[in-house]
């Protein structure tokens, strides 16, 4: 996790416009992990993991606030987890780190790509 803060953090000091990834797209030898059905730009991408990243320092909002439909649907995992919770932990902790994995390298994907942007422009 502390790979995926950092990459985070390196991304957003180093994109000082970031409507200047507006249009631009990661190319399939940038990111080998795109998965995505749909194209996204570096801005969504840059904006989500940005968002990931608060979400994760502040923690998940109570169920109280939710959707009720969500929260029940949440309740009845939660009971049906209870069952095998040494396995229901493995299987969400490998998971995360495997989402982790891919969300630092999207994170370095941007982080480069808006490098190279930048001294294009700084060449011209």
């Amino acid at each position: 996790m502390e790979e995926y803060f950092s990459a985070v953090c390196r991304m957003e000091q180093a994109v000082l416009f970031p409507s200047l990834l507006r249009g631009i797209f990661l190319d399939k030898t940038d990111d080998p992990t795109e998965a995505d059905s749909v194209e996204k730009d570096l801005y969504e991408y840059f904006m989500m993991l940005k968002s990931i990243k608060r979400l994760v320092e502040g923690g998940l909002a109570p169920l109280e606030g939710q959707d009720p439909s969500i929260a029940t649907r949440l309740r009845e995992q939660e009971d049906q987890e209870n069952a095998d919770l040494e396995g229901f932990f493995y299987y969400h902790v490998s998971n995360l780190y495997r989402i982790l994995t891919q969300l630092t390298r999207r994170a370095e994907a941007v982080t480069t790509k808006y490098n190279e942007l930048m001294g294009q422009i700084y060449q011209n």
